[in-house]
């Protein structure tokens, strides 16, 4: 980022430099001296909070005066140009992108118990850690347990995450991890840039040779394995998740994230899931559909289930049929199911009957009578037919639409319909 400053080396109108500027006002405001170190400046304001803070009966003004002193003053950055400019100097300082960050004025609150309604905001967040766990629909049918092993990073028990004895913020950087460097590019012009300490390597601390830990080898953190027990609820589905509080990577300084187990059901030979109903699909030949059938149905719990035909029913190609309460169970109430629906593929006989065969059904089946016609010989054609693909067909139909430039309207009456079982 650039920042153009005046011909004084610092942003602003010439008449602004030349007025007179207060640089110490903000030390008055916390009762210290321009000499007071970090420690005497962070000390002064706790105690001047703690006096003049609103929930204690203070001046809410004055108040905010000590706030803004310490966040100026804390900063060593804002506190440089607020000793050579003044209060302005900090404000354009900020606009051209200067400034770092002492204490978060929320942090206060800390002094009070969390008073106030502000309360501090704690240490960053690790990032979560995600992982897909694979399961049976019979898991998520019966509920089950998983074991779950994983490597995380750890803070190091024996140096308590300090990665040694002896170790001292950096002086290079102020224990900051960055340093802010101006170069100048020409007349009333500088350039500002953050980089990494040279000294610290961004870490903002420096242990001695010789006195880094054996453990972690001054890395501050170490690597376990650890197994977490996933609890497969019954009734729960495929996607959610089972979260692991705190249960990610561990560093000084940071709040563990979360390990995420997202559930990833395995498709079932014979069962198909739909929201908390099953659906299981049985062949059944021409005979049984026409004179009666029954079987059986091995459930996700081991059960078996018969299942017996209506009587006086003929069961028509793709009809279903429900079985109340043989369905998926509900999470928050495992003994409220939904349903079982059963659809039935009518399977017909491959080769032809014989003449015989065909006799016996003629005789037994209604609707064996020969059509009449009105017609005369002379207008009745005969044709044969032959075997089709629709969806060969549709696509055919579709391109010679287009050839005429037309568009195509499949008759939406026309498309396949879910057959229902019909009494006798």
């Amino acid at each position: 980022m650039f920042n153009f400053f005046g011909e004084g080396g610092f942003p602003g109108h010439q008449h602004e430099q030349e007025e007179p500027v207060d640089t110490e006002g903000m030390y008055k405001a916390l009762g210290v001296q321009k000499t007071a170190s970090a420690t005497e400046i962070k000390k002064a304001y706790r105690k001047m909070a703690m006096r003049h803070h609103p929930d204690k009966g203070g001046d809410e003004e004055t108040f905010k005066g000590i706030t803004k002193a310490y966040d100026i003053l804390s900063d060593e950055k804002k506190k440089e140009l607020y000793d050579q400019y003044g209060e302005k100097g900090v404000e354009r300082g900020a606009e051209g992108g200067g400034g770092g960050g002492g204490m978060d004025p929320s942090d206060l609150f800390s002094f009070f118990g969390g008073g106030g309604g502000g309360g501090r905001r704690g240490p960053k967040k690790g990032k979560d850690v995600l992982f897909r766990l694979k399961v049976s629909l019979e898991d998520l049918y019966n509920g089950a347990s998983k074991k779950l092993r994983l490597t995380k990073q750890v803070i190091c028990k024996p140096c308590k995450g300090e990665g040694g004895s002896g170790v001292s913020k950096c002086h290079k950087c102020k224990g900051r991890g960055v340093r802010v460097v101006i170069r100048q590019l020409g007349p009333g012009m500088i350039q500002q840039m953050q980089m990494a300490c040279d000294d610290c390597k961004g870490e903002g601390e420096i242990i001695p040779a010789g006195k880094r830990c054996e453990h972690c080898r001054g890395e501050k953190t170490q690597k376990v394995k650890k197994t977490l027990e996933v609890h497969v609820e019954k009734g729960m589905k495929h996607g959610q998740k089972v979260v692991f509080r705190g249960e990610s990577d561990e560093s000084p300084g940071i709040q563990p994230g979360d390990v995420v187990v997202v559930l990833e059901q395995n498709e079932h030979e014979y069962f198909v899931r739909k929201t908390q109903h099953l659906f299981y699909k049985k062949k059944i030949s021409l005979l049984e559909s026409l004179t009666g059938f029954s079987h059986y149905i091995e459930h996700l719990d081991g059960r078996v289930l018969k299942v017996v035909s209506d009587e006086d029913t003929v069961y028509e190609p793709n009809c279903v049929k429900c079985v109340r309460d043989e369905g998926m169970p509900n999470e928050r109430n495992p003994f409220l199911r939904g349903n079982l629906y059963i659809e039935y593929d009518v399977e017909f006989p491959n080769t032809p009957l014989t003449g015989n065969a065909k006799k016996q059904l003629l005789k037994l089946l209604p609707g064996g009578d020969e059509e009449s016609t009105d017609a005369s010989k002379e207008d009745i054609e005969t044709v044969n037919l032959s075997n089709v693909d629709m969806n060969v067909e549709r696509a055919r139909w579709q391109e010679e639409a287009r050839g005429r430039g037309e568009a195509y309207d499949e008759d939406e009456q026309g498309g396949n319909q879910q057959a229902s079982c019909r009494a006798q």
